[in-house]
């Protein structure tokens, strides 16, 4: 059995598609749409519910009239890849560097760098 790139709730990123404007999509997984017939496939493959999570994005089908663009769509799971991390996976592979990256986030008040610089300028 093929295992599969993504799973619900996951962002992902659109990869090997067959219209090269979808390329790069930033999307969220949002269901399991299942096996269905694909334009380019011989047998169905697994298709995620998907909506696009960048601002002024689309996915682009080749529909009847020509392209059209949707802010949500289904994606065949072979053009997704995982974006989110797996369940766990920071905790277990990464658990040394939670501090470090808590400290980086951490800044000192607007109202003491402004301080110190009309300090050190006297």
């Amino acid at each position: 059995m093929h295992k599969l790139n993504c799973s619900v709730g996951d962002l992902a990123i659109t990869v090997n598609c067959s219209l090269p404007e979808n390329l790069g999509n930033i999307v969220r997984v949002i269901s399991a749409v299942g096996y269905e017939e694909w334009q380019g496939f011989a047998e169905p493959i697994f298709t995620w519910n998907v909506v696009v999570a960048t601002e002024g994005g689309q996915l682009f089908y080749q529909g009847e009239d020509g392209i059209e663009g949707y802010h949500e769509g289904p994606v065949p799971d072979q053009y997704l890849r995982r974006l989110t991390p797996p369940q766990g996976y920071l905790l277990d592979e990464f658990a040394d560097c939670e501090q470090l990256q808590m400290d980086l986030l951490l800044t000192e008040p607007a109202d003491k760098i402004v301080h110190e610089e009309i300090t050190t300028n006297e």
